[in-house]
């Protein structure tokens, strides 16, 4: 098995770097505006090695979760071409919709759940989406944090054996080679909207394949030190009047990378590790998952620390919103 996964690891560097010079050439690069988190022109879409390893995976493993895949390649092409020429908001999501519906029907929601449930579900994936997509300004953080995921997926699987175990280490292995070139203070290149969407469909995929086995919404704590950031951050964006689709620097981790002055590794190290602390002390080392009084305090108390860190943050530091 080990030597699979080397394989597997340098087809998917060979893949990057081949992707990295293919981007120079044909000019997919993102460059900086005054909303940005970063300085210098970098290349866009290094993420494209997400959806190939799933790929690699349905391959190499008896084209298992066929819906899943067909899923990923509509949600990733999509991306990759918003990458590119940015398409209309209304086209990305009939297509981030119609992908989430694949992604369902691999795992049997429709017959599951009851039909009520469905547009609750559709709306927090959805959400979760397009909130993971504004994580790729700051180096390091989209892949540092989707590590701790899965590899958090990982532990957790060994005590509750729900999960495909080979694509979590498909996943874990692009994504280490991803960090190769994004974790770093001058990042090569970034994920893009093909890499932050398609990690977070996959995010949804396993949280969903965890909560039809579990019944139990406690497990998005998995998500909880970014989600408390993005959903207090729309809060105060919507009470200040501002539309909510236009892209910002008001975040806390864009806030410590912009006006604190903290390199952007380390911002990605600090909330990876807060995320990471979270998991283990709430389900892998009990081996258990959280009741919904103790998830709901946790979530309380990190919304207040939060607040608290931001509101020293916007008090000290001249804002650059």
């Amino acid at each position: 098995m080990l030597l699979s996964h080397l394989i597997v690891f340098f087809i998917l560097l060979l893949l990057a770097l081949v992707y990295l010079r293919l981007a120079i050439h044909f000019g997919i690069v993102d460059k900086p505006n005054h909303r940005s988190s970063h300085t210098r022109i970098t290349v866009r879409g290094g993420g494209i090695l997400f959806p190939f390893a799933l790929i690699f995976w349905w391959f190499s493993h008896d084209f298992h979760h066929t819906w899943l895949i067909l899923g990923m390649l509509w949600i990733s092409v999509i991306s990759l071409l918003d990458d590119i020429y940015s398409l209309s908001r209304k086209l990305r999501f009939g297509i981030q919709f119609m992908a989430i519906s694949m992604a369902y029907y691999d795992l049997g929601v429709f017959g599951k759940l009851d039909w009520i449930a469905l547009p609750i579900l559709y709306f927090i994936s959805l959400g979760i989406i397009n909130a993971i997509n504004f994580m790729d300004g700051i180096n390091g953080i989209t892949g540092l944090y989707g590590l701790v995921f899965f590899g958090t997926i990982l532990a957790i699987n060994k005590y509750m054996p729900i999960f495909e175990e080979s694509m979590i280490y498909y996943i874990i292995l692009a994504i280490l080679v991803f960090l190769i070139f994004n974790f770093r203070k001058r990042a090569l290149m970034f994920a893009g909207d093909i890499g932050s969407i398609s990690l977070a469909f996959l995010m949804i995929y396993f949280l969903i394949e965890w909560y039809l086995a579990s019944q139990t919404w406690t497990i998005i704590l998995m998500l909880s030190v970014y989600g408390v950031d993005v959903c207090i951050t729309m809060f105060e964006r919507w009470r200040s009047g501002e539309k909510l689709s236009e892209p910002h620097r008001r975040h806390l981790y864009q806030m410590l990378a912009n006006q604190g002055g903290i390199i952007h590794v380390g911002v990605a190290i600090s909330f990876a590790a807060f995320q990471a602390g979270i998991n283990l002390y709430f389900f892998v080392i009990p081996q258990s998952l959280p009741s919904p009084l103790i998830t709901s305090v946790a979530l309380i108390l990190l919304g207040f620390l939060y607040v608290l860190i931001k509101h020293y943050f916007a008090k000290s530091l001249k804002p650059h919103f």
